[in-house]
């Protein structure tokens, strides 16, 4: 079951790491993954795109959800940064057919630096739930 901690918390225990940004792009994986999120493709059943593929704000995402995310464990231990942007991010596509606007960003924080990557998301997917820390909500 995955593990949320707001962002006071995040913080305070570490699990937030804004140096991580350093090279947003600094590995073919990356790379990839940039691509993937700004580029639709309309063999993808599902894809979330952002709406610039400027590499200074996919690095500038990346930085405000480390700056103002909350921050999730998943299943498989993987800790990830939610962050609701308050304004739009990009794209849902379905098979190359646009879904629905994305105001949301989730970074994937590996514990390999070389494969952190984002992608836009929509906050009306979102749920709460308690900050394993201080109890507060946490939107995830």
């Amino acid at each position: 079951m995955p593990t949320y901690y707001c962002h006071s918390c995040a913080s305070k225990l570490g699990h937030l790491n804004p140096a991580y940004t350093t090279q947003p792009l600094g590995t073919t994986y990356q790379l990839g993954k940039f691509m993937k999120h700004t580029v639709p493709d309309p063999t993808l059943d599902i894809q979330s795109v952002f709406d610039s593929a400027d590499t200074q704000k996919y690095a500038d995402h990346i930085v405000q959800a480390s700056l103002s995310g909350s921050v999730e464990f998943d299943d498989l231990g993987r800790r990830n940064v939610i962050w609701a942007a308050g304004e739009q991010t990009g794209f849902q596509y379905a098979n190359g057919n646009l879904v629905q606007p994305q105001d949301a960003v989730k970074v994937v924080l590996s514990s390999e630096t070389g494969r952190i990557h984002a992608y836009p998301q929509n906050t009306t997917n979102f749920s709460t739930a308690p900050c394993a820390d201080c109890g507060g909500p946490v939107v995830y």
